[in-house]
């Protein structure tokens, strides 16, 4: 009973926070599949269908945008070039599949990544429009995602790594990975977060969240998490901080040493599988998957058509009966030397957009705090993709790349700095959603 009060209330408290800031339903994207584990692993009929969460958090979306529709004339008309060259990169993949050893295949992986594509690369960027909506987003994302983490820890049945499905014989587990990258999430956004000068009782709450998302991937024993935060924690604080001065730098140490600490602390509450973190099988994890990169490359290679055109995307699953776990080389064998170029540009144009948008928003501390966390996300899931990711399973990277897009137009960071800025906007950012 407990699993499903604990589920409901949190997609019933989304609904109502959407409906009052559609920006907020991006959280549930962030948390979707950390709610979807915990729904399954407390509850037997969301164990049985687990495409309840999807459902849910889609329609949460699509209410989003139609209460930004009325509020706001024209939801479309921040479309940047990252998002034209998204649709290019997606659009070149599906056309690929034509001529993939076994198309019926690969369009099954279209089948079955398609709904999270929609959901998450393509409408959830239409429910912010300026740097105010994403702090908010991101806020609401720890307070969900960190109290996932929590249930998870403390009334989880886990197994060797992930969640185990309520009322399955079998003791099948949910996949850690997707619950160590809400960890993942929670644990940049409430780190950056908890910088904020105003606000106490949401730092308090960004502090105490961070010892539970550090438990969560030490727990699921995901070592690609772990590494790929310290990356993207440097990308977040060389952008929130500015280093001016000695003191500016000593207060970057300080807080980099405050969350290596309750990193320490954290992994002392929790039960760590030591043979995951071992050295050796750390080698030939990346040994295989590069061997199986290596075997998709070579069948790309075999011609200079396949070279310039690729051998059809999802063919890794046909030729190795599995994806290769590494993006980069996967489009390089299945897109070729075309959708290779469009998705180094896609990249490249998401560079420049963090950069351009930390350029001017110049001394604002609090709009630069919240690029910083979209900007170690993006980061972050990108690094993912290198140990764990495919094309198609890309949608937050891409997602990330377009909401940098929309916030790089001179018209959204001129209302971000006005709306993230204004004394009245941090008054009324949780008046009724707190109660």
């Amino acid at each position: 009973m407990l699993g499903l009060i604990t589920y409901a209330g949190l997609l019933i408290a989304l609904a109502i926070a959407t409906m009052l800031r559609p920006a907020i339903a991006v959280a549930g994207v962030l948390c979707l599949f950390g709610i979807k584990q915990w729904g399954q692993s407390s509850t037997a009929v969301f164990a049985a269908h687990p495409l309840v969460t999807n459902l849910v958090i889609g329609v949460l979306v699509l209410v989003g945008i139609a209460r930004r529709a009325v509020k706001q004339s024209c939801v479309f008309c921040q479309f940047p070039l990252s998002a034209w060259l998204v649709a290019a990169i997606y659009g070149y993949a599906f056309i690929t599949t034509l001529w993939a050893p076994d198309s019926q295949s690969s369009l099954a992986e279209w089948v079955r990544l398609g709904p999270y594509i929609v959901t998450v690369t393509v409408l959830a960027p239409l429910l912010l429009s300026d740097l105010a909506d994403i702090r908010i987003a991101f806020q609401w994302t720890v307070y969900v995602g960190g109290a996932v983490c929590l249930l998870a820890l403390v009334f989880g049945k886990w197994g060797f790594r992930g969640l185990l499905l309520n009322g399955d014989l079998y003791e099948t587990e949910t996949n850690p990975l997707a619950l160590a990258s809400l960890g993942g999430v929670v644990l940049l956004a409430a780190a950056t977060l908890m910088l904020q000068k105003k606000h106490l009782v949401l730092k308090i709450i960004n502090i105490a969240c961070i010892p539970l998302a550090l438990a969560v991937i030490l727990k699921s024993g995901s070592r690609g998490q772990l590494l790929a935060t310290g990356p993207a924690f440097v990308v977040a604080w060389l952008i929130a901080f500015r280093l001016k001065n000695v003191g500016s730098v000593a207060a970057l140490l300080l807080t980099a040493c405050f969350v290596v600490g309750i990193g320490v602390w954290a992994a002392t509450i929790v039960e760590v599988d030591s043979s995951r973190w071992a050295s050796n099988q750390t080698h030939e994890d990346v040994a295989g998957r590069l061997a199986m990169a290596q075997t998709l490359l070579g069948a790309a290679f075999a011609s200079p058509g396949t070279i310039l055109f690729g051998i059809g995307n999802s063919s890794s699953f046909q030729i190795l009966g599995i994806y290769p776990h590494i993006t980069i080389l996967e489009v390089i064998a299945e897109e070729g030397l075309i959708g290779t170029t469009l998705y180094l540009a896609v990249l490249a144009i998401a560079l420049r957009s963090i950069i351009r948008i930390a350029r001017s928003l110049a001394d604002d501390e609090t709009a630069r705090s919240t690029l910083a966390i979209l900007a170690s996300l993006f980061c972050f899931e990108l690094i993912l993709t290198w140990k764990q990711g495919s094309l198609l399973s890309s949608y937050y990277v891409f997602a990330y790349t377009i909401i940098l897009g929309r916030m790089e137009t001179p018209a959204a960071v001129k209302v971000s700095i006005e709306r993230v800025t204004s004394p009245v906007a941090g008054l009324r950012l949780f008046p009724n959603l707190m109660r």
